[in-house]
């Protein structure tokens, strides 16, 4: 299997941009994933109707799972590639987003939480080997 990093050669400038720029979203997403949520955490409290203290347990899992998320996959996308990781991590991130937009209680929510961020994390991890292997391919 060709990797994207390696198939672009240093004479292609576009395709190095490219690189770049979906890289940069894919270490983003996680990132992003908190900032958005931590002002809606009073609004998600009242509409689930539980405590603060609950809903903030949901941001220490996203932790958890973000911590999680970027210890397995970069071993996972050394053994089965980089892309087939990424769609792993992406794939679950998007479901995890969609089970946090239509959780019902602040235990479902918690529970997405995770799995987003072990999706989150696994953005981020398959998108740092990926850096790495392509400094590593040029130099």
């Amino acid at each position: 299997m060709v990797d994207a990093a390696a198939s672009a050669r240093p004479d292609d400038g576009a395709a190095y941009y490219r690189l770049a720029l979906i890289l940069g979203a894919l270490t983003a997403m996680g990132p992003l994933a908190i900032d958005t949520y931590l002002p809606a955490l009073p609004t998600i409290a009242r509409e689930l109707h539980t405590t603060a203290a609950l809903v903030q347990v949901s941001l220490s899992v996203y932790f958890v799972g973000i911590a999680l998320g970027q210890a397995l996959y970069g071993p996972l996308s050394d053994r089965i590639g980089r892309k087939p990781a990424l769609y792993v991590g992406l794939t679950m991130f998007v479901t995890a987003s969609v089970g946090c937009a239509m959780s019902t209680s602040v235990y479902l929510l918690i529970a997405f939480r995770f799995l987003q961020g072990l999706g989150g994390g696994g953005l981020g991890a398959v998108a740092m080997a990926t850096i790495f292997s392509s400094s590593t391919s040029i130099s």
